[in-house]
């Protein structure tokens, strides 16, 4: 190795010793090349580098520092010790006792560390807690957690600016050091000082609770603290957060209900009562507490109605809103029955009618327009809906798309493709006359769609093209669809595999049409008749897709089943098995022969997609506990 003689490991080496001079280039081209390998952690070369250079400019601190650095990651303490030593004569800077107090600390020398650290402490002439933390990291770092927690309890006692942040700190090394409940005590006394200190006891929180035992753990101890104290509003805002991170939706209601009671009473004006039940309210829906929700929905309801304020007009019509919206997700949870839905359709459009606000009017429209085709399949009340929800809309706002959208959906659905080319023309226009952010997105929709009318009435050429080009862009939603259609059809687009490509479209326009058994009848006419074409599997899955919407879920399972005979070779062959168990399961409820089949799933395709899945519904039906 090159300057072996002058290598740190060497006895009473004189590290004022300069090696020969390099040029600017070369020393700049070394400095990069010892970056480089500790960059890729070739940590033995990059401190081979620094020793020559550091030979060659012991002045320059990139090269101190890297040398430095490598030394300790190789646990060359003595080597590191030697080094800062020589440069500590020279720069008795906090950073280098800093320095310096660490290696000491590695070489077990724990006094000489720790008057170090309060020599550092000592240089900096701390005169509040923040100008501390840098001791306070090196002590962590060194695992000194109680001399830290010290440190910083000795400048709670003197400050009187940043208390508050000193117990953050001191409450941090307690979680860092276990101790759940001295930490919770802590950040109670920190809430004291007012509700401003919320956020920053979150934020110190949310570093120790990534994982499911110390989450528990850490706010268990909290929740034992809160509980402990007076009731404030800042600790009750802490504690419904806490819930919400529990995911005990339940409790996080009580705890928000008490809160909008507690700071009603600490005001004159109580036209604030009710916001934060509706943000929770908002909340539980989205995460799919949908019991909660309800809940939520109503008391602030009655909260906002409860106030003379004009303002709160607005809020109580979003609360009304998301009522609604709470009701369609729980049916769509529990496969509500036709009647139910209706009524709901009809709470929409009764809700849109008196809505002065034409944004939540359109938005109601939407879902009730949603609601009547998907659940109902009621395409003249859908179209009123969606036609109802357009003439709202002054832009090309996410309700406005998908009203504008549905109605293509359901020109589709009546396989009337010149009315589905006019209201595509019709958002074409709209995206042309106002530039959005979601401008791009539409677009490529707009192809989407044409590509889906041309696929139906057997323009494959044509649809090819303009698939091609949402599946260019690979940040759209559309393009994995689009590349999904564009494969099936380019993959049967030849003289022989033609016809089977233009009889599965037109089962697949049946299908979109809810023409079951038209469908069903054009599946099983591609697999029985093109049973060596490319797209025969795919037909004979939906084929038993038909039959179970149909209502003959038997018969399904048998088509599916044929698949594991007569095309071994499909690529498709452990959809079809996964999917016949389920069927079993779901619309047979036969589930000792589903738990069967999902074993039996198990045995032959141990690397499917569904694996995982199947795995988890053969333990369920067995009664494994979790």
């Amino acid at each position: 190795m090159l300057f072996a003689a002058s290598s740190l490991r060497a006895q009473g080496v004189d590290l004022d010793q300069q090696a020969p001079p390099l040029s600017p280039q070369e020393y700049s081209q070394k400095l990069r090349l010892a970056e480089v390998y500790e960059e890729t952690h070739d940590v033995q070369n990059a401190a081979r580098i620094y020793e020559q250079l550091y030979h060659t400019s012991p002045s320059d601190p990139i090269v101190f520092d890297g040398l430095t650095r490598c030394l300790v990651y190789l646990k060359r303490y003595d080597e590191a010790e030697k080094l800062v030593s020589y440069r500590l004569a020279k720069d008795d800077s906090p950073d280098m006792l800093l320095l310096w107090a660490r290696l000491e600390a590695r070489l077990n020398k724990r006094p000489e560390s720790l008057d170090a650290f309060h020599k550092a402490e000592q240089a900096m002439q701390v005169t509040d807690c923040s100008q501390l933390f840098p001791i306070v990291y090196a002590m962590m770092d060194v695992s000194y957690n109680q001399e830290a927690m010290e440190v910083l309890d000795r400048m709670r006692k003197l400050s009187t600016n940043d208390a508050d942040v000193c117990s953050s700190q001191i409450a941090g090394l307690y979680l860092r050091l276990g101790d759940f409940d001295r930490a919770a005590t802590e950040f109670v006394g920190i809430l004291k000082a007012g509700e401003a200190n919320v956020g920053m006891v979150e934020q110190r929180l949310a570093q120790y609770i990534t994982d499911s035992m110390s989450r528990s753990a850490v706010l268990g101890s909290l929740e034992h603290a809160i509980h402990a104290a007076p009731p404030s509003v800042a600790n009750l805002r802490l504690l419904a957060w806490l819930y919400q991170e529990k995911k005990d939706y339940a409790r996080a209601l009580q705890t928000i209900v008490q809160l909008d009671d507690l700071a009603s009473n600490d005001q004159t004006d109580h036209t604030m009562q009710g916001f934060e039940l509706l943000q929770f309210a908002d909340r539980a829906r989205n995460e799919g507490a949908l019991d909660v929700a309800v809940h939520a929905y109503d008391a602030a309801l009655k909260r906002l109605q409860s106030s003379a304020s004009a303002r709160n007009n607005y809020f109580i019509q979003q609360a009304e809103l998301g009522a609604l919206k709470t009701a369609e997700a729980y049916y769509s949870t529990i496969a509500a029955a036709k009647d139910s839905v209706a009524a709901l359709i009809k709470r929409y459009e009764d809700y849109a009618a008196k809505q002065p606000m034409g944004e939540l009017a359109l938005d109601a429209l939407t879902h009730a327009g949603q609601l009547a085709f998907n659940s109902l399949f009621a395409l003249d009340r859908a179209t009123n809906d969606y036609e109802s929800a357009l003439k709202l809309s002054h832009g090309v706002s996410e309700p406005m798309q998908r009203a504008a959208f549905g109605l293509v959906e359901v020109a589709f659905a009546r396989q009337d493709f010149p009315l589905a080319e006019r209201r595509i023309e019709t958002i074409e226009y709209a995206v042309a006359q106002r530039a959005t952010p979601s401008g791009q997105e539409v677009r490529n929709h707009i192809l989407y769609e044409r590509a889906l009318a041309d696929y139906y009435q057997g323009n494959f050429d044509t649809a090819l093209v303009q698939l091609q080009a949402v599946a260019n862009d690979a940040s759209s939603d559309y393009a994995n669809d689009a590349i999904q259609l564009s494969g099936l059809i380019q993959e049967n687009l030849t003289l022989a595999n033609r016809p089977s490509l233009e009889r599965f479209a037109k089962a697949a326009l049946a299908e979109v049409s809810r023409h079951y058994d038209t469908a069903q009848t054009g599946y099983a006419e591609v697999a029985r008749v093109f049973s060596h074409a490319p797209l025969a599997d795919d037909a004979t899955i939906r084929s038993a897709e038909m039959l179970v919407k149909l209502g003959r879920a038997q018969e399904a399972v048998s088509v599916l089943d044929t698949m594991q005979e007569a095309m071994l070779t499909s690529p498709l062959l452990d959809v079809a098995a996964f999917r016949a168990a389920e069927i079993t399961e779901h619309d047979l409820h036969d589930k000792a022969h589903a738990q069967k089949r999902y074993e039996d799933f198990l045995a032959r395709y141990s690397s499917s997609t569904f694996t995982a899945s199947a795995r988890e519904r053969a333990r369920k039906l067995r009664g494994d506990a979790f």
